[in-house]
C-alpha cells in the first residue's frame, strides 16, 4: 500500500491542493497528515494573501485517512499538549500575559504571538481541531507505524529543543516499541527532504526513495508550505518498506518509477 505523507501546511492552501493532486498522480492510495495544518508566522512565508487556514482544514478533512495535532494548531485553539519533555504548563497558561509566558517558558517551549496571526478560524475548523489526536498507530499487514507531529516526550513538537542525534531519540523508540511499531513518521523540523534515525545512526537525505528494512526507524520528513525550506511531500510504501521524499514542483516526467 503506498501512503501519501504531507505535514505542515501552515494554512498555504494554493501548496496543499498542489501536494493532494501530486500524491493521487503518484498513485497514493490514502493520504495521512502529521500535523501543523495551521499557524502562519510572518517571518517565515510568504503567502499572506492566499492563507486559509479553514479551507486547508477542510481539505485534510476531507482528504486524509489518518491526522495528528502539531503545536501551532494547538496553540490556534488554546489547546495545552499533554507533556512537553517535562515543562510543566500551568493550567491557566493561556490567560496569562505574554510577558509572564515567556518568562516561565524560558526559552524551553515555544511562544507564537510574537509572530504568529491569528488563524481565523471557524466552528467546524475549531471543532475539528479539538477532535484531533496526538499520536495514532497505523496498522498494516506486517506491521505498526507510529504516526505523531514530533518524537517523544515532546510528541506535538511544543519544545524548542531540535532532534538531532540518534540518542535523543530513547524515549520515542521506547513509545514505538510499546505500540509495536518498526517506523515513525513526524514533521515539524521542515527538512528538505528527510531526517532519518536508527537506534544507532542518523542521517540526512534528499528529496530521494530510501530502503527502511527492518530496524526501528523514526523519519522525519518536509512541509508543505512554502517557506525558507524547499517544500513536498512523502510516500510510504508499506510492502516494500520504502519512503520516498518527492519535492513539489517536480514534473512528474522526472519522478522515479520507482516510487
Amino acid at each position: 500500500m503506498k501512503i501519501g505523507v504531507i505535514s505542515d501546511i501552515h494554512e498555504d492552501v494554493v501548496r496543499l491542493e498542489e501536494s493532494l493532486n501530486l500524491l493521487e498522480s503518484l498513485g497514493a492510495d490514502e493520504v495521512i497528515c502529521l500535523g501543523d495544518i495551521v499557524g502562519y508566522s510572518v517571518p517565515f512565508y510568504g503567502y499572506l494573501a492566499t492563507r486559509d487556514a479553514n479551507r486547508c482544514l477542510d481539505l485534510v478533512q476531507r482528504h486524509c485517512s489518518e491526522v495528528v495535532i502539531g503545536n501551532h494548531d494547538l496553540f490556534a485553539i488554546r489547546k495545552l499538549p499533554s507533556h512537553a519533555a517535562g515543562f510543566s504548563y500551568p493550567e491557566d497558561w493561556y490567560r496569562r500575559s505574554f510577558a509572564e509566558r515567556k518568562r516561565l517558558a524560558d526559552g524551553k517551549v515555544f511562544l507564537y504571538e510574537d509572530h504568529e496571526l491569528p488563524s481565523l478560524l471557524n466552528d467546524n475548523s475549531l471543532c475539528y481541531l479539538h477532535s484531533l489526536p496526538e499520536i495514532i498507530v497505523k496498522p498494516f499487514a506486517t506491521h505498526n507505524v507510529l504516526l505523531s507531529h514530533y518524537a517523544d516526550p515532546d510528541i506535538t513538537g511544543s519544545c524548542t529543543f531540535e532532534v538531532s542525534h540518534h540518542h535523543h531519540l530513547a524515549d520515542h523508540f521506547a513509545t514505538m516499541g510499546r505500540h509495536q511499531c518498526l517506523h515513525g513518521l513526524s514533521g515539524n523540523d521542515h527538512i528538505p527532504g528527510m531526517k532519518i534515525f536508527t537506534p544507532g545512526q542518523v542521517w540526512q537525505t534528499g528529496f530521494e526513495r530510501h530502503e527502511l528494512g527492518q530496524s526501528p526507524t523514526w523519519i522525519t520528513g518536509p512541509t508543505v508550505s512554502r517557506g525558507t525550506m524547499a517544500n513536498g511531500v512523502m510516500i510510504y510504501d508499506s510492502a516494500a518498506m520504502t519512503l520516498s521524499a518527492v519535492a513539489l514542483g517536480t514534473p512528474l516526467h522526472h519522478l522515479p518509477a520507482s516510487i
